[in-house]
Formats: C-alpha cells, sequence, structure tokens
C-alpha cells in the first residue's frame, strides 16, 4: 500500500490549505490504494529550534533525542512515506510560523539530501497575495532536502483549489510514483545538482570528526559524480541505510 504523508501548518480547522489536502487525498485515493497520514500542528508538537545548531555536526538533534516534542514521530513519517506532501497558509508573503518551525528542524537534513529521492509537492493557499513567494520558498527547501518536487499547487480567494484541480494533481502523484515503482529515477534539479557540487567539495576537506562528512562518506556519496547519480544509488540500498542516525 501506498504510504502518503502530508503536514499542513495550520491551527484553523477550516483552513483552506487542509481542505485542499484533503481533497488530493480523495482525488489520490480514488486511483490507488494509499495509507493517508494528515498532520497538523493541533495533532503535533513541534518546538522551535534551540538555536545550538549542534545537529549540523553531531547528527544529533538535541529536542528530539529527549523527547520534548513530537518531532521523532513526524520525522519518521517522513521518512517512510512514498509520498511527501507540506502545505501552509500565506502569511505575510511567508510561510506559517508553524511551518517555518518545522523547516528550522529538519535544515540539517539539507546538507545530508536526506530525503534524496522520495518524491513530493507543496501545497500553498492565500487570500490574496503573496503565494508565489510561498511556493517558491516551499520549493528551495523540499528541493535541499532531495525531493524530487511536482508542481506546486494553489488555493486563492479568486482561483480556488476544486476537485478538479484535485485529480489534476492527483493524476502527477499516481504518475510519479508509477515512475518510481518502474525503476525510472526522475530528473532532479538545476539547484540540486549545484548544491551536492558545493557541498561535496566542503565535506571532502573535512577528516571526518563530523557529523555531515561522515554521512557522505557512509553513503558513498563522494563517489557520486551527480546528485542523479546518487539518487540512483541510494535507490539500490538496503532500507537500514536510509533510516536516520
Amino acid at each position: 500500500m501506498t504510504s502518503m504523508v502530508a503536514y499542513v501548518a495550520s491551527r484553523n480547522p477550516q483552513s483552506q490549505t487542509l481542505r485542499s489536502v484533503r481533497l488530493i487525498q480523495d482525488a489520490v485515493s480514488a486511483n490507488i490504494d494509499a495509507e493517508w497520514t494528515i498532520l497538523t500542528p493541533n495533532d503535533t508538537t513541534i518546538l522551535p529550534s534551540d538555536g545550538t545548531a549542534s545537529e549540523f555536526s553531531t547528527g544529533v538533534n538535541h529536542i528530539e533525542l529527549n523527547g520534548l516534542d513530537d518531532s521523532a514521530r513526524v520525522k519518521k513519517a517522513i521518512e517512510r512515506c512514498d509520498y511527501l506532501i507540506l502545505g501552509s497558509p500565506t502569511y505575510g508573503h511567508n510561510v506559517s510560523g508553524d511551518m517555518k518551525i518545522l523547516m528550522d528542524r529538519l535544515t540539517y537534513w539539507g546538507h545530508l539530501f536526506h530525503l534524496a529521492g522520495k518524491p513530493g509537492m507543496a501545497m500553498v493557499s492565500a487570500t490574496t497575495n503573496g503565494f508565489l513567494e510561498v511556493g517558491e520558498l516551499m520549493e528551495r527547501f523540499m528541493e535541499s532536502l532531495g525531493i524530487i518536487i511536482d508542481e506546486t499547487a494553489y488555493h486563492t480567494t479568486f482561483t480556488p483549489f476544486d476537485e478538479a484541480m484535485a485529480d489534476q494533481t492527483a493524476a502527477a502523484i499516481v504518475r510519479a510514483l508509477n515512475t518510481l515503482r518502474d525503476g525510472v529515477v526522475p530528473e532532479t534539479s538545476e539547484r540540486q545538482e549545484l548544491a551536492f557540487q558545493s557541498y561535496k567539495r566542503d565535506y571532502a576537506r573535512r577528516d571526518g570528526s563530523d557529523a555531515e562528512s561522515r554521512y557522505w562518506r557512509e553513503r558513498g556519496m563522494f563517489d557520486c559524480a551527480t546528485f542523479h547519480e546518487y539518487v540512483e544509488t541510494r535507490r539500490k540500498l538496503p532500507e537500514s541505510v536510509h533510516a536516520e542516525r
């Protein structure tokens, strides 16, 4: 069964972002056998970053390690799912505070391309404007994690996200999942390739005492000429290697 996970960063039970994700859920489930987990800040607690940034050098997030919030559960769901949707309303031409907290807590995954090759998309809602800026921000963040993104979906007052749009979005999601099941690795983005080369040069100069260079060495990332090649290689690794340290 296909595992679908959505994190919708809105506390409003009448959220248009959440409503749109549920329309996508219905449309996807009409085409494939899918198990959905939809998380919101109302049923999960993710604390802000403590500002130490120690996870970049140690690979350990102390808030998660000490069980102070639900971040371990959320991260595990994100890691294990077949497809990931991140949804946010637009607040002042930016993501919601809850989405920013999640992004802050997952930033160190970006240096590792921890979700390399996982398909996903962003869902953005807005009353008036600013949604395109939020969509771009979400796309950049998801690509930094290694996600192969589908086109961002939008709901606005003037262009509501309706069932027809949900059907189109679901079709794209099903295509992405089928592509991976057929053994075809989708094209990676230029941003991902440039970041991969930049990190590779930096981490190759380190002695391996820090978590980032160690992660790259253990997964053979230095042996890959491109991020696309790494995604191909990663798909052949045992599932245990994919698990977070």
